[in-house]
């Protein structure tokens, strides 16, 4: 696979695809669904290299969003439009809500992986140590 995707869907640092990027690995425990790792516990990659970094990840969560409610709009209305507009508002606040967690998460990991490159020589030398 793809060692982007494999970052960004296993949320691993995006350079050597072995340390975590959350503290806790389930979103949904949502008083700790923000917490990071300042740095990769495996290759010491800042995950926060600067001041703000992480309001470009807003704009990918933006994007998911609205293509979440394009798609559910495409569903009602294909399927469902005779029950009226509330329930397709209605679905959708239920489903923003509920993946709520994993777009915060995705998101970040698909920011940090867009600027940085992967290593497999780092890799290789992280699963030597292990």
């Amino acid at each position: 696979m793809n060692p982007r995707l494999t970052s960004i869907f296993s949320q691993k640092c995006p350079r050597c695809l072995e340390g975590d990027l959350f503290i806790d690995p389930n979103p949904y425990h949502l008083k700790e669904t923000s917490n990071m790792y300042d740095h990769c516990p495996k290759c010491n990659l800042t995950y926060a290299p600067e001041p703000g970094y992480w309001y470009g990840a807003m704009y990918v969560s933006y994007a998911f969003t609205v293509a979440l409610a394009v798609g559910l709009f495409l569903v009602y209305y294909l399927f469902f439009s005779f029950l009226g507009v509330g329930w397709y508002l209605g679905g959708l606040t239920v489903a923003l809500l509920g993946l709520a967690p994993w777009t915060f998460r995705t998101s970040r990991a698909i920011w940090l992986t867009f600027f940085n490159k992967y290593h497999p020589e780092i890799r290789a030398d992280i699963l030597k140590k292990a």
